[in-house]
This record gives C-alpha cells, sequence and structure tokens, in this order.
C-alpha cells in the first residue's frame, strides 16, 4: 500500500518537524532530530521516511537499540527497499552481529545489484576486522569502486583494500583521493592517520591527520587511543621504538628472517655466558660455605632477563609508552 494511503494527513506542524529533524541531522544534532521526529511519529506512526531517519539519527548518536528498532520498522513497512537493507545491515555491523549484517546486505544486492554501498558494507565487513580478511573482500571493494569511484567512503575502503594486500604507495594515493573529496570526514581523517602511523610509520604527519580528526568528532574513542599513540611516537624519546617499526615495515622479508636469527643466536650465547657466570659464582659459594655468594648468585639469576641486551630492549618497550604519556599529561615534556 503506498505511503500516502497508510499514513495520516499530515498536520503542518507535522511536516514542519520533520524538515526540522532533516536540517537538525544534516547539522550533527543528532538528539534534536529525534526529539522532533518523535512529534512526528506520534502523528504518524506508520511514516517510513521519519523510521529511517530516525534510525539515522541514533545511529549517529550510537543508540543502537534505538536505531535497530526503527530500521525494522521501516523494514516492515517497505520490506522490498535495498536501502532500508543497507542501513539495517550497517546497524548489525556496529553491533558486530556478522552474520545477520551479511543477510540484510546479500537481501540488498538481491534487490538492487547495481548499488555500490552494500558492496562496500560487505567489503568493510572483512576488511575492518581485526585481522583483515583480503581476499574475501576483494570483489565486494573492486565492485563498489567500479560502481561508485566518486564516493570518499568507496575511496577510503579501495585505501584499505590495498593496504591489506601490501600496495602501500596505492593506499596512500587512494586515501588522498578520498580526503580531496571530503577532507572534513573524521572517519577518513581517522584511517588515514592509522594508516600513517602503523604502516608508513610517519608519526609527525600522523599526528596533524588525527588531530584533525579529533577536532571533527572529539568524542570517539578509537581516534582518541590513535591520538595518544601518534603524539608517544612523535615525540623523540620514542625514536629508537619508532626507527625498529619503520625496520620492520620495510626490510625484505628474508633480511628480517636473517636478522632474528642472528639476534637470537647471539642472545643465546650471551645468555649461556651469563648462567656460566653464575653458576661458578654458585659453586664457590658453595664450596667455601659463604651465604653472600649464594645470595648474589641468587639475586644474578633473578634479574637475568634485565641484563641481556634482549631484556633491556623489552623493558624499554613496556615503560617508555606509559611513561611518556605520563609526562605529556603533566605537561612536563611536549
Amino acid at each position: 500500500m503506498p505511503e500516502q494511503e497508510r499514513n495520516t494527513v499530515p498536520t503542518p506542524e507535522s511536516l514542519e518537524n520533520y524538515r526540522k529533524a532533516v536540517i537538525a541531522l544534516k547539522l550533527d544534532r543528532p538528539q534534536m532530530a529525534i526529539e522532533l521526529l518523535r512529534k512526528v511519529l506520534r502523528e504518524q506512526p506508520e511514516h517510513v521516511r521519519a523510521h529511517r531517519l530516525m534510525a539515522l539519527a541514533s545511529l549517529e548518536s550510537r543508540d543502537l537499540t534505538q536505531a535497530e528498532q526503527a530500521v525494522r520498522e521501516a523494514l516492515r513497512l517497505e520490506p522490498q527497499s535495498s536501502s532500508l537493507h543497507v542501513l539495517y545491515g550497517l546497524i548489525l555491523f556496529q553491533k558486530r552481529q556478522i552474520k545477520l549484517a551479511k543477510a540484510e546486505l546479500n537481501e540488498a544486492l538481491r534487490l538492487n545489484p547495481i548499488d555500490p554501498w552494500p558492496y562496500f558494507f560487505l567489503g568493510a565487513l572483512y576488511l575492518f576486522l581485526p585481522v583483515p580478511l583480503a581476499d574475501e573482500a576483494r570483489p565486494y571493494t573492486f565492485k563498489a569502486i567500479e560502481l561508485a569511484p566518486d564516493e570518499a567512503p568507496i575511496q577510503m575502503l579501495f585505501a584499505k583494500q590495498a593496504n591489506a594486500d601490501g600496495h602501500l604507495t596505492l593506499a596512500r594515493a587512494a586515501y588522498y583521493r578520498a580526503l580531496t573529496l571530503e577532507p572534513q570526514n573524521p572517519f577518513i581523517l581517522r584511517e588515514y592517520g592509522d594508516f600513517l602511523l602503523n604502516r608508513q610509520v610517519q608519526p609527525q604527519q600522523a599526528l596533524q591527520v588525527l588531530k584533525e580528526a579529533i577536532r571533527l568528532d572529539p568524542n570517539d574513542k578509537q581516534t582518541q587511543k590513535l591520538l595518544l599513540k601518534a603524539i608517544r611516537a612523535a615525540h623523540p624519546l620514542y625514536r629508537p621504538i619508532t626507527a625498529y617499526q619503520a625496520y620492520r615495515q620495510q626490510a625484505p622479508q628474508a633480511l628480517k628472517f636473517g636478522m632474528g636469527c642472528a639476534a637470537s643466536l647471539f642472545i643465546l650465547i650471551i645468555g649461556r655466558l651469563f648462567l656460566h657466570f653464575v653458576e661458578a659464582i654458585f659453586n664457590l659459594g658453595v664450596k667455601s660455605h659463604n651465604a653472600q655468594l649464594l645470595n648474589i648468585s641468587m639475586i644474578l639469576m633473578c634479574l637475568g632477563i634485565i641484563i641481556t641486551p634482549y631484556g633491556l630492549i623489552i623493558i624499554y618497550r613496556a615503560i617508555m609508552a606509559p611513561l611518556l604519556l605520563f609526562l605529556i599529561k603533566r605537561g612536563w615534556v611536549k
């Protein structure tokens, strides 16, 4: 049944409230939009577009339960809407209900196979896992970029795909393209900052990008964590770790394997010599019945990890990050 027949005749106040809700959401004021839409839906409980806008506003305000309720009501009224299935898939993805999200997105593809957004979100399902599944994401990403190459989020997804495939130059170019299309998109800025920080090991550049992302969306927890990481990584006291990370990213695999074997062999030799030294002190203490030598040998054994080169590296990496963050928060270093 058409929407005009399902809904009661809207009053001028209801039309005005809906118009204001649309504007409020565009101005990034989702709570105001939600309040206005509640008034609209009290008069017109079967207003599909109002339910859809309620889902979007709730998603923006991170109220996933309300967003799911609104989109399910909209789908009850228009079950053949591809865009509503995409929206429902996005909400389920945000709730980490991956199987259900895939089902909704595949239904959207069945209803509209030339819509790029189901392909986009299906690719994102795989690329935004803790361990990205690049092979599974690739056909969806490539189809999305084929259908809508001028959409900034799709360019960002293509950059993430290139990053997962190891094509860092292509990934950087795609991030540039995405930010050219939408320079004020905090999500794209966050992803680009993450790429600069963790894949290209360029903390100074990442710091500037993430500062802009946090300015646009100060409540995003992931951006906050990345920004703190970038602040530490960009500080001179953290430079040895940054240099080590850059080496790990850029060195050939064979060289990294060879250096790792050499370092392990060196550590084993040093450790063996150190054990012989401690054993000699212990035996001397036993023969001479010298309690002081026995105590020294036991202390050295307990602290052996500290005086090996590998132990020093581990301690430096473990202590320097929280120590530097503490000093930055106190304002003692900048």
